[in-house]
């Protein structure tokens, strides 16, 4: 068995599930012909993603959800939709993943950080930040220090090269942000608070009850939602 090849496959995969949810052979494999193609700047002829009812009639069928779920279904399509434009934006950069522009942005603002910490400052599986880390580590944006405090303790800092990336990355984000917006009436701005404020009360309940079951979880929103009324 060729398990070099295996490898990459699962590094692709893993690379293709930061921005598709769920994973589905088919659509992968559309991805990565278009990956690569855009790699190699070839003209390849093949459908940007699999042309049947479950695609195109999508939106139809999230308007017969329930309030709830069409509003989470909604917040989840708009941010693949703010993914495809990232990657479109910074295909011909060094950083070329939204996720890997966070992490480099991160560790630039946070000066020194422990690679759990950030991990979990984006909410993310151990395996899929720890990938990330290693690949700014590999491509030299990031690199590891000794703590000051404790030796055994190894933490994350910035480059040089690391800056100047970012910088060139920044400025393409810049860009994508205000073109998403740019046709779309201003009531956006409308929805922030609100954002914020469901964000702020998951985020707490993430952090510190993640590693329990649902029905705990449940239980425990189901005494806490007095608190919002």
């Amino acid at each position: 068995m060729n398990y070099s090849l295996l490898r990459q496959t699962i590094d692709l995969l893993e690379e293709y599930e930061q921005f598709e949810q769920p994973a589905d052979i088919l659509d992968f494999a559309y991805w990565l012909v278009g990956k690569y193609s855009t790699e190699t700047k070839e003209s390849i002829s093949y459908p940007s993603q699999r042309k049947n009812s479950e695609t195109t009639d999508s939106p139809l069928a999230i308007k017969n959800f329930r309030q709830e779920t069409r509003f989470l279904e909604y917040v989840a399509r708009i941010a693949r939709y703010h993914e495809f434009y990232v990657r479109k934006a910074l295909q011909d950069l060094d950083i070329n993943t939204r996720l890997e522009f966070l992490f480099l942005q991160t560790v630039e603002s946070s000066d020194l950080v422990k690679k759990t910490d950030l991990i979990n400052i984006h909410l993310l599986e151990y395996t899929t930040g720890m990938d990330t880390i290693h690949r700014l580590i590999k491509k030299e944006f990031i690199k590891e220090v000794q703590s000051t405090e404790d030796k055994r303790v190894k933490l994350l800092a910035i480059t040089e090269r690391g800056k100047e990336v970012l910088e060139q990355t920044s400025k393409r984000i810049l860009e994508e942000n205000e073109m998403f917006f740019l046709a779309i009436n201003n009531r956006w701005k409308k929805m922030t608070p609100l954002l914020e404020e469901i964000d702020s009360f998951h985020h707490k309940i993430y952090q510190n009850h993640n590693n329990k079951p649902f029905a705990e979880i449940s239980n425990l929103m189901d005494s806490l939602k007095y608190l919002s009324q």
